[in-house]
């Protein structure tokens, strides 16, 4: 029966890429933002536009697609998209500085503005979005088994998993006092006047129950023992897909050929 048990609870993923050690994505995660800054500081045009780091956005898509987890990925990448167009914007038509390239009436685009934008909207995309990626293929409890792996104290570790978990446990808790709000012909749709005296009355239950769940959590912790000191024991093990040297050797051959294509740049 406890077997069993164990079993049920381990997570077994079909997919290679996905299935990756949590070590071994961080890796990923890490070498892709190092060439992303590296890409970033190559200017192309006359208005030394970092061009390159937008079609470097195509991988993230790719390795969602590779790894299955594309449709989950697209709610993540809309919101990158849509805060990386936002400062876009602002950069691009409120930065002033160098050459006057466009303007419209009193819309004016300049070569500084232009070039801050397209370099620091897309270096956001870029990163923000290979967390997406990391975060939609990886659950919490293989990144807090993986913290642990590395050295990491269990306790920070829980900490660092458990504040991922609160964002989706206080949305949720969100949408159920919502719901409650409505149910009773409380008016929670229309203009922002509207939304927002719907939504500042509902924070007060939504504290409060966060208040009284970490409270629940901190004794339900200690009647496990997570304060005893001495070696702790784990149900869940992490397992390996197979292909971790190979994508770790990828990652780390792609990652000296753009750090040396940049030097060699430099250097002609």
């Amino acid at each position: 029966m406890e077997n069993m048990y164990i079993e049920k609870i381990q997570i077994n993923k079909k997919n290679k890429l996905a299935g990756l050690h949590p070590a071994i994505k961080f890796l990923v995660v890490i070498l892709y933002s190092v060439c992303t800054f590296v890409l970033a500081s190559i200017h192309l045009t006359d208005a030394k536009l970092s061009l390159i780091i937008i079609p470097w956005f195509l991988v993230i898509l790719i390795l969602c697609a590779a790894s299955g987890a594309f449709k989950k990925s697209i709610k993540g990448l809309k919101a990158v998209t849509l805060v990386a167009f936002i400062i876009f914007l602002v950069q691009t038509f409120i930065v002033p500085g160098g050459e006057e390239l466009f303007r419209f009436g009193i819309i004016r685009i300049f070569e500084k503005g232009l070039r801050t934008g397209v370099s620091l909207s897309f270096m956001i995309m870029d990163i923000a979005g290979i967390f997406v990626w990391l975060f939609q293929t990886t659950s919490n409890k293989e990144i807090a088994r993986a913290l642990e792996e590395s050295g990491m104290n269990y306790k920070a570790a829980y900490v660092f998993t458990s504040t991922l978990k609160m964002i989706n446990i206080l949305s949720d808790n969100s949408k159920t006092i919502m719901n409650a709000q409505r149910a009773r012909g409380v008016e929670t749709e229309g203009n922002v006047i509207v939304r927002a005296k719907a939504f500042f009355p509902s924070l007060v239950p939504l504290i409060l129950g966060a208040v009284i769940g970490a409270e629940e959590k901190v004794l339900t912790l200690e009647a496990r023992g997570f304060s005893m000191q001495g070696e702790k024991t784990h149900l869940f093990n992490l397992k390996k897909s197979g292909i971790e040297n190979r994508v770790k050797v990828v990652s780390i051959v792609i990652t000296i050929f753009i750090i040396g294509g940049r030097v060699a740049l430099w250097i002609l």
